[in-house]
Parts: structure tokens; C-alpha cells; sequence
């Protein structure tokens, strides 16, 4: 296969054999069979075979169908994008609508990374002054403010990475 790794569109004969892979597990044959009619070693090189010709089959009109909506996008904003660098309210508006919805058709809006200790209380401290600390940090977390947190319990339990 040429270029698997870079996106390239494969080898005719590569894509042949996929698409008689999925032809044939259509029409109901086993993988084992599917892997000796074709010619592959194995069921699962069957199997990697026809994940790979459905996900090349799937990907190309979502991409062709974001590209689509994308250039509908821009010609949206290049209609309001003059009036509203003038001030025009209104249109201001909608350029950040279309410029949201640009954003969440490219996924350019994920979740940040957050780094979160877990921490067992073992009673021999201040649980008073602990929780206020804690509220504090909490603010700091709402408010968007970079937090250095510091365990002041006996031992961390685990640490819990949420992306």
C-alpha cells in the first residue's frame, strides 16, 4: 500500500481486493473464508481489510461534506464581515455565530486538559482551614487562574488526568 500513514490513496489492486472483501461479507461469508477467497493470511487481515475500505469509504464525503460547509461559511462571513468591523452590531453578532459554528465544525473548541489529584484525609489536620483552602482554589480554578496545588494530607491516593 502506498502511503498509509500519510493519507495517500492506496494501490488499485489494494483497493480492489478490499472492496471484494466487503462484497463478500455482504453477502454473509465468514472471515476465515473471506481471508482465503481474497487472499489474505488470515481472518484478521480480512477484517483489518475491511475496516480500512469502510473508514476510506466513510472519511472522503465527510471530508468533501466539512469543506462544503466551510466554504458556505466564509461566504456568509465575507457578507457581514464588512458592516460589522463598521460597528454594525447585528452583523457583528453574526459573524461570532458563524465564526462559532466554524470552530465546532473544524474541533477547535475541545476540552483543556485538567490535572486533578485525589487526595485520602486522615483526620490528623485542620479539616476547617483544609476546606476553605480548597474553596479558594476552586475560585481560582472559576476564574481561569493557573493553580499550584499542594497536598497537605498524609498521602495522595491516585491522580486523575481528564482531557
Amino acid at each position: 500500500m502506498v502511503g498509509k500513514k500519510h493519507g495517500k490513496t492506496p494501490e488499485p489492486g489494494v483497493v480492489d481486493r478490499e472492496l471484494a472483501v466487503v462484497e463478500l461479507r455482504r453477502t454473509g461469508e465468514t472471515w476465515e473464508r473471506i481471508a482465503k477467497v481474497v487472499g489474505y493470511a488470515n481472518a484478521a487481515g480480512a477484517l483489518k481489510a475491511y475496516k480500512r475500505a469502510v473508514k476510506r469509504t466513510l472519511q472522503q464525503p465527510t471530508d468533501e461534506l466539512r469543506n462544503i460547509e466551510l466554504d458556505r461559511l466564509d461566504r456568509l462571513q465575507r457578507a457581514y464581515w464588512k458592516d460589522a468591523i463598521e460597528g454594525n452590531h447585528k452583523s457583528a453578532d453574526t459573524v461570532l455565530k458563524i465564526l462559532g459554528k466554524r470552530v465546532e465544525l473544524l474541533g477547535l473548541d475541545a476540552p483543556q486538559r485538567i490535572q486533578a489529584e485525589v487526595m485520602n484525609y486522615d483526620g490528623n489536620g485542620n479539616i476547617d482551614g483544609d476546606i476553605e483552602r480548597i474553596i479558594k482554589l476552586l475560585d481560582q480554578v472559576d476564574k481561569g487562574s493557573p493553580v499550584q496545588v499542594e497536598a497537605r494530607v498524609s498521602e495522595a491516593r491516585a491522580i486523575t488526568t481528564a482531557e
